[in-house]
């Protein structure tokens, strides 16, 4: 008796795992989807607006010059300041799901890594930009 009482609780703890299993996996699921569904539903106008507020925010940092833009800690507080000025819808997507932080030190070496004297934001920075931005929703 005691065998089948021990049977029995191995069975249902293997089904309770088998649960928990399923429940991790459709919670995953479901956080995937919902990321893929709010970056689909992202508009053009407000990926204009959100593209036009980082290329802003790098003319910002190009006026304090090489020093301040290569310091990562002080880039890092122009990356989340520009976050912060975001439209709401892209910051619903989340920081992370766009790897805003990775893409926008990626951004730094190449708008400012060309630059030998002061660093600049010109037309191929913007176009850049636009594109990077892009690419972060698909």
């Amino acid at each position: 008796m005691l065998d089948d009482v021990k049977k029995k609780m191995a069975d249902t703890s293997k089904d309770i795992g088998d649960n928990v299993k399923i429940v991790k996996k459709t919670i995953s699921d479901t956080a995937s989807s919902a990321t893929s569904l709010a970056k689909g539903a992202i508009d053009t106008v407000v990926l204009k607006i959100a593209t036009q507020i980082i290329i802003k925010s790098m003319k910002t940092a190009a006026k304090r010059g090489f020093t301040y833009i290569h310091n990562d800690n002080k880039y890092q507080s122009v990356i989340d300041r520009t976050w912060e000025l975001l439209p709401l819808p892209v910051r619903l997507v989340g920081k992370d799901s766009l790897d805003f932080n990775n893409n926008m030190f990626f951004a730094r070496d190449t708008i400012f890594g060309k630059d030998e004297e002061e660093p600049t934001v010109d037309d191929k920075d913007k176009g850049f930009m636009t594109n990077l931005v892009n690419k972060m929703f698909e």
